[in-house]
């Protein structure tokens, strides 16, 4: 998959640098552990903006192509509300990047 960037809010860039495909951890319950077959896509994308560089994941599910809830800055999960706003918009920009696109190769991972 080629790298693209995205245009977002507040003067920033987004760089979209990986997009790969995984299986969700499984769950815990008391002693139980649960497995999950369910494929997720994940894209790593660089936020830079005039004062600060971050990097976000967020993740799809592969089969139906709907948003997981949250996402990761910077390895820790996103608490704070403008944070999760902000995510958002990733997401929304990565989905119109990618309906834009009519070619395979954009839609599929490989």
């Amino acid at each position: 998959m080629k790298s693209f960037n995205l245009s977002l809010p507040g003067n920033s860039v987004g760089h979209v640098i990986n997009k790969r495909v995984g299986i969700r951890r499984p769950r815990k319950f008391l002693f139980f552990k649960y497995r999950n077959k369910e494929r997720i896509i994940a894209y790593t994308v660089i936020v830079e903006s005039p004062s600060e560089k971050n990097e976000f994941l967020v993740f799809k599910t592969r089969e139906k192509g709907e948003w997981l809830k949250g996402a990761r800055k910077n390895g820790a999960s996103v608490s704070i509300e403008s944070e999760k706003v902000f995510s958002g918009r990733i997401k929304e920009a990565i989905d119109e990047f990618e309906n834009k696109r009519s070619e395979k190769a954009y839609r599929e991972l490989f």
